[in-house]
């Protein structure tokens, strides 16, 4: 089979990027299309070196790297500029608009999904102006459109699942990403004296809730990750607080082995750095909603909080405090996301249909 892979853009380094790596190393013939590339990202540019990649007319306008979310609108538009008449099989990888590309009846489109587009949908509770709904109202409405070129929905989680019947109306089966169960090993773990906040530093994060609650408890915390509101972080944090900004795959998994446990604040789509320390051993303290219900055990792999709220987030630090997480079951409850588990149920799905 000839297969073709698609994938929202290339501009930062991510849960859905690591896992648009495995999936090429999986189909290592398959060229990769996306709307925008960055490969001057050093992250970037090791996990994809040699891959072939193919960009829409995007990457041509000037500070496109700088000004990709201004031009979210343009990307259905950048990928039904694609032509995919070659390919028996295309495997589009997105959380916004990679799905929406045009292919022959007899081309197989098969969309692996982490989310609808939160920001169309509503999914991470940020509210918009009357003006921003209007046009958003008219995004989504291709977005559902659009939804019916594909033939075969994968979920990456039961989360994504839910949304996409609530949104499009379709069934899928869900595949759950994957974990490097060893590389992220409990004989690099370590007991630190910091909790660890990691990710993009979007709104819908909540990490200057975080900031907050830490300022009030005292306890030592950690913040790896750049985006939007990144300088906001900085100029809020106390001497007991480290925003590190981005950090590099190495010094990543030294906090994440080092750490007393991951602090998730936000609705996640799935929560992969919640399986990554676990894998390492360490708890999470999570907002009990979305896919960390999948992915966190409370009680025996972490601890969750009922608020966004300063005092509901100090709360569930406390009990984390006394309650006996144990290495061994944050480690069993990790290794059910393997990359093999991955590998052999992702191969299986794309020859099987």
């Amino acid at each position: 089979m000839k297969i073709a892979l698609v994938h929202d853009d290339l501009i930062q380094w991510g849960g859905a990027e690591k896992v648009l790596a495995e999936i090429s190393n999986i189909f290592p013939e398959a060229p990769i299309y996306t709307a925008i590339s960055d490969l001057k990202n050093p992250h970037l540019a090791r996990n994809f070196k040699g891959k072939k990649i193919f960009t829409s007319f995007l990457q041509k306008l000037p500070m496109h790297v700088r000004l990709y979310k201004a031009l979210l609108p343009l990307y259905p538009i950048a990928f039904e500029q694609f032509d995919f008449s070659q390919y028996d099989v295309v495997l589009s990888h997105t959380t916004r608009f990679a799905k929406s590309i045009i292919t022959k009846p007899e081309t197989k489109h098969i969309c692996y999904i982490h989310t609808p587009p939160r920001f169309l949908w509503n999914f991470s509770g940020e509210k918009s102006n009357w003006l921003t709904e209007f046009f958003f109202s008219k995004l989504r409405l291709f977005d559902f459109i659009s939804s019916k070129r594909v033939d075969y929905w994968l979920a990456g989680s039961k989360n994504c699942q839910d949304r996409l019947m609530a949104a499009y109306g379709v069934t899928s089966k869900i595949l759950y990403p994957f974990v490097d169960t060893e590389k992220f090993s409990p004989e690099k773990s370590f007991v630190g004296d910091y909790y660890l906040m990691v990710g993009r530093l979007n709104k819908y994060k909540q990490a200057g809730l975080v900031v907050k609650s830490f300022l009030k408890n005292g306890r030592k915390l950690k913040i790896a990750g750049s985006g939007p509101e990144l300088n906001r972080l900085k100029e809020l944090a106390g001497v007991n607080i480290d925003v590190l900004g981005s950090v590099s795959d190495e010094l990543l998994e030294s906090l994440l082995a080092g750490c007393r446990g991951l602090i998730i604040a936000g609705e996640e789509d799935f929560g992969m750095t919640a399986i990554e320390a676990q894998a390492f051993g360490k708890g999470v303290i999570c907002y009990n909603r979305g896919g960390v219900l999948e992915t966190v055990i409370d009680g025996k792999t972490g601890i969750y909080f009922d608020k966004q709220s300063v005092d509901s987030i100090n709360r569930a630090v406390e009990k984390f405090e006394n309650t006996g997480i144990e290495l061994e079951e944050c480690r069993k409850n990790a290794l059910k996301f393997s990359k093999d588990i991955f590998r052999q149920k992702l191969k299986e799905f794309v020859t099987v249909q």
